[in-house]
C-alpha cells in the first residue's frame, strides 16, 4: 500500500514541485532551444508591448530583479528605453522572477543580436514655454528652496 500525505504535506510537495519546475525553466530558457521558443513569443508579444510612447508599442521580454526564488515576482524589460516594469497581465503578477533570471533578455539579444532594437528616434525633452529645462534645474530649484529663509513673524 502507498503511504497517504496529509494536507500539509501535499501542500509542500506541490510548492516543492513547482519550485523545482520554475528552476528548471530559468535553465532551459538559456538553451538554444529555450532561447528561440521565447523570441518566438516575443516577437508575438505574448509578454506585453511597453506602454512609452516613444517605445512605439516594443515588445518586452520577462526578467528578474533577483535570481534567489521567493524574493520578487517577474518583470518586463524593455529594449528599447532598457528600463524594467511591472506586468500589466494579472497571469504574471504571482510568478515568480528567479525562474526567468537577471541575464535573460541580455543574453537572448548577445545570441541575436538582430533582435536588438535601437534607441527610440524621439524623445521627451520637458520644456517650459517652449524653452529646454535643463537636467540641472529642478535640482538648483530645490537647493535655491532649502536655503530660503521664512520672514520672521512677531506676533504681538
Amino acid at each position: 500500500m502507498g503511504k497517504i500525505c496529509s494536507p500539509n504535506q501535499s501542500d509542500l510537495i506541490e510548492q516543492d514541485a513547482e519550485m523545482l519546475y520554475g528552476l528548471i525553466h530559468a535553465h532551459y530558457i538559456f538553451t538554444n532551444h529555450g532561447i528561440a521558443q521565447m523570441l518566438e513569443e516575443y516577437q508575438q508579444g505574448d509578454f506585453g508591448y511597453c506602454f512609452r510612447v516613444y517605445c512605439e508599442n516594443q515588445p518586452m521580454l520577462p526578467i528578474s530583479l533577483s535570481d534567489i526564488p521567493d524574493e520578487a515576482m517577474v518583470k518586463l524589460y524593455c529594449p528599447k528605453c532598457m528600463d524594467v516594469y511591472t506586468p500589466k497581465s494579472s497571469r504574471h503578477h504571482h510568478m515568480d522572477s528567479a525562474y526567468f533570471s537577471t541575464d535573460f533578455p541580455h543574453m537572448c539579444f548577445m545570441v541575436h543580436p538582430k533582435y536588438w532594437t535601437k534607441w527610440p528616434a524621439n524623445q521627451f525633452v520637458p520644456r517650459l514655454n517652449s524653452f529646454k529645462i535643463h537636467p540641472m534645474a529642478y535640482q538648483l530649484q530645490l537647493q535655491a528652496a532649502n536655503n530660503f529663509k521664512s520672514p520672521v513673524k512677531i506676533i504681538c
